[in-house]
């Protein structure tokens, strides 16, 4: 069975980065059957913060990517916090059997010891490589300096000149590990390194492929060798591009790489939200890019991902969230817009009937890139009579306007009922037209301008429809006035 996972640090939120992470890891468990695991990796215990690990859930469960095993899912292979493993021994188990096989050994040198290797490597112009300095210490001394307490660290001895593996995604990638240190295993407080750590879970918890960041190829000669030491089967590899800024450097926060949560309160759409995340570093066969997400599992193939940098652009985001709060239908619409109306706007609101609130929503669906749009949008519905007056007059009325307005109220009585029907609606324009000629368009502009005081706004006709006709007429007057007596 496929077993992927996402391991995220809470030494911060959950970001666009580590997102997309988890989510081609949860695709991909979901196009093969197989299963996805979380797993906190809290080994750095002075940054790890709960409070980050509330937010990576916070953003999960909003997005709907649900892990199959996990903190709060229990399964077999737990605990899925690496702090927790460490508690129970699990990688003092594995650290004793590297120490056995003379995989690993003690390394005794204090701090200042090894900066002082470092500064002649630099002064000498080389690459900095370990001494090797306690791998030649004898047993009896190794036991005489435990027996003392002296700090230690563990490492791992490389035994090989070149590590090479095939990358799902960028295809064969070589290694010379000649250059590369004994890497340390085991820090002196007694937690395990990050690289050690991870091959240790992905072992346990039988992970059969690592699908991650770029960044974190560098790390993978590491992961194999040990992998090789512990005699334990190599997972797939699947490196994906960088997250890159506008400008093609690597996202930052300047760019917008702020906590998921914090595009959930700003009124983007999870599905959209998905679905672009999607689009960051694969492309769909047909070049189609709104797709829901039972078609992107079905087109979703790891090896056609890009290996260039995706860029990250918050305008296709906020384009492509239109696109999704446009296909809503009108209790979809209302349901997911509740929640960011304002109180303010929402006690006007119920001075309405439930089923004209569901209206007015509707009629500035088009207009909406975010839900929190909706406020500004809903103005025009709970503004006052004065602050109506007062837009109004902010807005000159040409010739050409005035005589629409006029004959607008002329017309008018001839309607068959106070309600705008769309066949009412249309034979007021129809007459208003009539007299007046020129373009219909010019119309729909001065009666918007003289009901709304805009020049855009909410669908016209259901607008005014939900005004009623006498406000229409009255409003119109009003605007009339207004303008006569400049």
């Amino acid at each position: 069975m496929v077993r992927v996972r996402f391991a995220p640090s809470p030494t911060g939120n959950l970001h666009i980065g580590t997102c997309r992470t988890a989510l081609f890891n949860w695709i991909f468990s979901k196009k093969n059957n197989g299963k996805c695991i979380l797993r906190i990796e809290d080994t750095d215990r002075e940054r790890s913060d709960p409070q980050f690990e509330e937010n990576i859930d916070n953003g999960l469960e909003w997005l709907g990517l649900l892990a199959d095993e996990g903190p709060g899912v229990p399964g077999v292979v737990g605990p899925y916090r690496q702090s927790e493993r460490i508690d129970e021994g699990v990688y003092t188990r594995y650290i004793d059997l590297l120490l056995k096989s003379g995989a690993a050994y003690y390394c005794f040198e204090t701090p200042e010891e090894l900066e002082q290797e470092r500064q002649e490597s630099i002064d000498n112009g080389v690459a900095y490589v370990y001494s090797r300095k306690s791998l030649k210490l004898t047993h009896d001394q190794i036991q005489q300096k435990l027996e003392r307490k002296e700090p230690y660290t563990i490492r791992f001895k490389i035994d090989r000149s070149s590590v090479a593996f095939d990358d799902i995604i960028r295809g064969r990638i070589d290694f010379d590990t000649s250059l590369l240190s004994d890497f340390i295993i085991l820090k002196s407080d007694g937690s395990p390194s990050y690289n050690f750590a991870v091959v240790v879970d992905d072992i346990e918890m039988k992970i059969t492929h690592v699908i991650r960041g770029e960044d974190h190829i560098s790390n993978t000669p590491r992961q194999i060798l040990l992998f090789h030491a512990l005699a334990q089967p190599i997972p797939e590899f699947a490196h994906m591009p960088m997250i890159l800024g506008p400008d093609k450097s690597k996202l930052s926060k300047r760019h917008g790489a702020t906590a998921i949560t914090d595009y959930q309160e700003a009124g983007f759409m999870k599905e959209a939200f998905l679905n672009y995340l999607c689009l960051l570093g694969w492309t769909p066969p047909n070049g189609e890019e709104v797709l829901d997400m039972n078609t992107i599992i079905e087109k979703f193939e790891l090896s056609h991902m890009n290996k260039a940098g995706a860029v990250f652009d918050i305008q296709k985001l906020t384009w492509m969230n239109g696109q999704y709060i446009r296909k809503l239908n009108p209790q979809e619409l209302v349901d997911r817009l509740l929640p960011y109306v304002s109180d303010e706007i929402l006690a006007e609101l119920n001075k309405w009937s439930s089923e004209d609130q569901k209206r007015m929503m509707v009629t500035v669906q088009d207009n909406l890139d975010r839900l929190t749009d909706i406020n500004q949008h809903l103005t025009v519905y709970v503004e006052s009579e004065q602050d109506f007056l007062n837009l109004s007059l902010k807005e000159s009325l040409n010739d050409d306007q005035r005589m629409i307005l006029h004959e607008s109220l002329v017309q008018a009585p001839l309607l068959e009922s106070v309600d705008l029907t769309k066949e009412n609606f249309s034979n007021w324009v129809a007459a208003i037209h009539k007299e007046i000629g020129g373009p219909k368009g010019k119309i729909f502009k001065a009666l918007r301008l003289g009901v709304t005081g805009r020049h855009s706004g909410p669908n016209l006709h259901e607008c005014l429809q939900i005004f009623g006709l006498e406000m229409c007429q009255n409003r119109i007057q009003k605007t009339l006035n207004n303008h006569n007596a400049e």
